[in-house]
């Protein structure tokens, strides 16, 4: 399963990323990923995996809540 992520969303993670003192680069190699699904989260370009979102999310302290819409 993959998420589009807004723009808005990427800015947070980008946020969370820095304020734990990571660089994208230095967030890639903690947790063993290229780095474009990264670069694409933060800038909302592309669908990332949940697998990937929840590992980026893990490491930087942020919580994945998924939510569905009926209809």
């Amino acid at each position: 399963m993959t998420s589009k992520m807004s723009l808005e969303e990427g800015l947070l993670i980008r946020k969370a990323r820095k304020a734990k003192g990571f660089t994208q680069l230095e967030l890639c190699e903690k947790l063993d990923m290229s780095h474009a699904p990264i670069n694409q989260v933060e800038n909302g370009w592309e669908s990332i995996s949940l697998h990937n979102l929840r590992k980026i999310c893990d490491a930087i302290g942020l919580e994945v809540i998924i939510r569905y819409k009926n209809g």
